[in-house]
Parts: structure tokens; C-alpha cells; sequence
């Protein structure tokens, strides 16, 4: 069997046995992909490639990518080599002996609350302005994730309850729950201003809650597109993308007080264990509060 077959299989058994997401099939097909270059360049088989071989690919990750890439294409790889393993292709996994241990924990950018007033500060004129804000308020105050706020039509808010139903990662349903600020912007301002739109643009069936400039489903892409624009208006020097206003959520509600685990929930986190890096967050900006303002914690870093 040739080496691009066994890739075609692992990622098939993945997305129809293991039910992965869909930014893990496509996360792990660009690691699986490079490795194959890499593999075909050095004129080797899958059946053939030896433990030296792993730790040959390795030092060459090492010398090309940051530490967290090397991380996590090795993790995909130890995981298509087990998959060939328990399927009886080879008979062993060649990188069982590479260490996937973490040097260090990246923490997550996140915004201050005044930064997260600033950006719904922006002034709105036109409904495109009108849709960005609107987003903005709804990834910080639900918590969603992008793909999960652009799969939502209209219809599926349940006013009554102020809330959504959605299909979250790994197929797992939970609800979003909808701050009152947020209800009053969608059914004063940003819900009449998207049917008016529609209208001018003669697509009044559009289901989808958030629309682009054609009067369509916001795209992905436009998505970060957006973040970039304004990343640039309000001169931030960290990370702003869509993942930022949901860490955001997540650290300025334990800031708060908030259980962990009640935070997990509203995430839709599986483990315990991934909500966990916001408590970290908590006490960084706890230190630093420390660190700003007792008078005997002068210097200390």
C-alpha cells in the first residue's frame, strides 16, 4: 500500500469511527501531509520508518517549528502510527519513545474588561459596523466558539428562556445563555437593522443570525478578517481573534467568582482539566495586582 493510502484511511477511520471535529481532521491532515513530503524526500515507507527515523523527524521539527507546533504534529503522528498499529499494518509504533512533554504552558491572550468596553465602544454607522459590534457582544457574553455562533439561524433563539441550543465540539449538546444587554441589542437594533439589509439586498429568506456583505452566512474567514480590522483600531499588542473574547469570557467570569466547573458548562469543555488554564490566567493577573500595588511587593517578579 502506498504511503498516501494509509494517510486516507487514518483520516477516514477518524472522522467516521472516532467522530473527531472538523479543525482536528483538518489540523491533522496538514501534519500528516508535511510528514509525507518530508518521508517521500527521504525515500521511506510508512512500514519501514524505524525509531531512529521519529527521531531523526524530530530534530528536524525542531530546527523549523516553534516548540507547540513540534508538539502537536508529533502528537498527530503518535496517534496515525498507533492507528496503523491496532489495524496491523506495523507492527510497532516508532514514535512510542519520542517525549511529548511541555516545557512550558502558553497562557491564553485575553482582554482586560476595559480593553472589552473600548472595542464595544467603537462607533457604528453602517449595519456591517452594526454586525461586527454584535458579534463582539455575543462571543464575550456566551462564550461560543465562531463556528458555533455563525451556525445560528435566527430561529433557534428561545426568547422566552434567553437562550440557544447548539451542537457543540464532539457532536455535544449545550445551551448558550444570553445576557440581557445582548437580548436588547438583537431585538432593538441589530435584528431590525439585519432585515432592512436583507431586504435592500433581496435575500429577506437568509436564515443565518450573523450575514456578510452579500446578505449570506458570515463566513469563517471573514470572521478573522474582522478581528484583524479591528485588532488594528484599537492598537492591541496581543492576540485578537475570535478565541480571545472566549477566553475572555471564561477568566473575567472566575475573576468574578464563577465555579470552575459551572464555567466548564458553559464552555462545553469534556474535561475539567481544559477549563483549568483559566484559573492559571486568574492568578497571573492576581500576582500582578500584588505585584502593582502592596508596598512591600516593590520589584518582586
Amino acid at each position: 500500500m502506498e504511503n498516501r493510502e494509509y494517510i486516507d484511511l487514518f483520516i477516514s477511520y477518524s472522522e467516521k469511527v472516532r467522530s473527531l471535529s472538523e479543525n482536528t481532521i483538518l489540523a491533522y491532515e496538514e501534519d500528516l501531509n508535511a510528514f509525507l513530503e518530508y518521508v517521500n524526500k527521504v525515500n521511506l515507507s510508512f512500514e519501514d520508518f524505524s525509531v531512529e527515523d521519529s527521531k531523526e523527524y524530530v530534530r528536524f521539527l525542531k530546527k523549523n517549528y516553534r516548540e507547540s507546533s513540534v508538539l502537536r504534529k508529533i502528537t498527530a503522528l503518535h496517534s496515525f502510527f498507533s492507528y496503523l498499529v491496532k489495524d496491523e499494518f506495523i507492527f510497532s509504533n516508532p514514535f512510542d519513545g519520542v517525549s511529548l512533554r511541555k516545557t512550558e504552558v502558553r497562557l491564553p491572550s485575553v482582554l482586560t474588561e476595559d480593553e472589552v468596553k473600548e472595542l464595544l465602544s467603537i462607533p457604528r454607522s453602517t449595519f456591517l459596523d452594526e454586525r461586527d459590534h454584535t458579534l463582539f457582544l455575543f462571543l464575550y457574553t456566551t462564550g461560543a466558539r465562531i463556528s458555533e455562533a455563525l451556525s445560528i439561524n435566527v430561529k433557534d433563539i428561545e426568547w422566552g428562556e434567553r437562550r440557544i441550543k447548539i451542537i457543540g465540539k464532539g457532536d455535544k449538546e449545550r445551551f448558550l445563555f444570553l445576557s440581557q444587554s445582548l437580548i436588547d441589542n438583537l431585538k432593538n437594533i441589530y435584528l431590525p437593522k439585519r432585515e432592512a439589509y436583507l431586504l435592500e439586498k433581496g435575500k429577506i429568506k437568509e436564515n443565518a443570525l450573523f450575514i456578510g456583505e452579500r446578505a449570506s452566512r458570515l463566513p469563517f474567514s471573514s470572521a478573522h478578517i474582522i478581528f484583524d480590522k479591528y485588532k488594528g483600531y484599537l492598537s492591541l499588542q496581543k492576540d485578537f481573534t475570535p478565541h480571545t473574547l472566549r477566553h475572555s469570557f471564561a477568566t473575567h467570569y472566575l475573576d468574578r467568582g464563577a465555579d470552575i466547573r459551572m464555567v466548564q458548562e458553559l464552555l462545553g469543555h469534556e474535561s475539567i482539566s481544559t477549563t483549568q488554564i483559566y484559573t492559571h490566567v486568574s492568578k497571573v493577573k492576581l500576582r500582578n495586582v500584588y505585584i502593582k500595588t502592596h508596598p512591600h511587593a516593590e520589584g518582586k517578579k
